[in-house]
């Protein structure tokens, strides 16, 4: 898996097994109220927003299935679980089933029955998080948890219900006897011939993937952004540039806003970006990194009149914010990638996010200084 993602991230030249279009394999267990449990590709859940527990990434298909075979005759759930009402319209003909149908793996006793309505949301739920606990290696919380409801059950003589935790038990007994090992996500070395081209590669890749860009798409030149002001006053905003990952202090800009004197972040950058876009002659980034959360990406889609690419790096903890855009360019939903913080691409965004910061607010306090003097 390392070597898959490394080839795909670096695309060296000879290298052709692994530059295939297939994503990481994933186990995605759903947020609805009858949740339900599927395999899904790294990006089916980019581009479909996928909501809810993701286990993985797995490196084999053929192993994934097995052992979701496996967990369903433990823990059984259902794949058309009906929630809508006898006399209400279905919202999709493949999610729901008419009341009163059975699932397939309800004849298989791989269903509790929740295509039937014969158990609740809130015994469902329990099924899912013993399943998810199980997939996560954390069998023995499962187990210590089912003997105790299975005490209960014998003490109020539910004999029957006490007798199917008790084969639930043994079959994960039997299971975990022999170790199934599903590979936990994994952070890829870099294979460096230098830091910043190593960064720089790395944030392409994700901005190509979570932005929907081709893989032709170059990043050179990316330019990052931040407002420094003293409640509103002496308000400047800082352009940085870093090109092929590095520094280029020579292309370095300040924008001293002129038309607020009251805390207004958002304006302020629109202001900056406005102005900035009347200047073809410095040429166009590939990339705008700009400080803070939604609220200053939205302010910066706004006023960029370019295709370019823009994210924001939100702080605690620092996560790159992704837009996805419709027609317009306005944005209908956010990627919030949280990266450990080895990731080169974070690192870089770091990196341009404490550069402009760094570059405003020198500025910011050079003009309060010369404001003092000058009364």
């Amino acid at each position: 898996m390392t070597e898959a993602e490394l080839i795909r991230t670096y695309q060296p030249r000879y290298n052709i097994l692994f530059k295939d279009d297939k994503s990481p394999l994933y186990i995605h267990i759903s947020k609805d109220k009858f949740a339900q449990v599927k395999q899904v590709r790294k990006q089916d859940i980019i581009h479909y927003h996928l909501q809810g527990t993701l286990l993985g990434p797995f490196a084999s298909a053929f192993r994934v299935k097995e052992v979701l075979k496996l967990a369903r005759k433990i823990f059984p759930w259902c794949d058309r679980p009906n929630q809508a009402g006898p006399n209400q319209a279905l919202s999709h003909p493949n999610q729901l089933l008419p009341s009163g149908r059975a699932c397939f793996y309800y004849h298989l006793d791989q269903c509790p029955g929740a295509c039937l309505g014969l158990v609740s949301a809130a015994r469902y739920h329990r099924h899912i998080q013993q399943l998810t606990l199980f997939l996560r290696g954390q069998s023995h919380l499962v187990q210590k948890e089912l003997k105790l409801e299975m005490q209960n059950l014998s003490q109020t003589k539910q004999y029957e219900q006490a007798g199917k935790i008790r084969d639930q038990l043994k079959a994960i007994e039997a299971v975990t006897s022999q170790p199934i090992s599903l590979k936990p996500d994994l952070s890829t070395p870099g294979l460096t011939r230098s830091w910043p081209q190593d960064t720089s590669t790395y944030l392409k890749r994700l901005i190509a993937q979570y932005a929907g860009l081709p893989d032709a798409f170059q990043l050179q030149r990316i330019e990052g952004y931040d407002v420094s002001n003293t409640s509103g006053q002496l308000a400047v905003v800082s352009m940085v540039v870093f090109e092929n990952g590095q520094k280029n202090g020579v292309e370095y800009r300040l924008f001293n806003i002129k038309t607020l004197h009251t805390p207004n972040d958002y304006q302020m950058m629109k202001e900056a970006l406005a102005r900035r876009a009347n200047h073809p002659e410095w040429g166009l980034p590939d990339l705008i990194v700009i400080d803070g959360g939604r609220g200053q990406l939205r302010a910066a889609l706004t006023a960029w009149p370019h295709p370019t690419p823009i994210v924001s790096l939100a702080k605690d903890p620092d996560r790159i914010m992704i837009p996805v855009l419709d027609k317009n360019r306005q944005p209908i939903t956010y990627h919030e990638l949280k990266l450990p913080r080895s990731h080169p691409a974070l690192q870089l965004v770091q990196a341009i996010r404490d550069e402009a910061h760094r570059f405003s607010k020198q500025h910011h306090i050079q003009r309060r200084a010369k404001k003092m003097l000058y009364y």
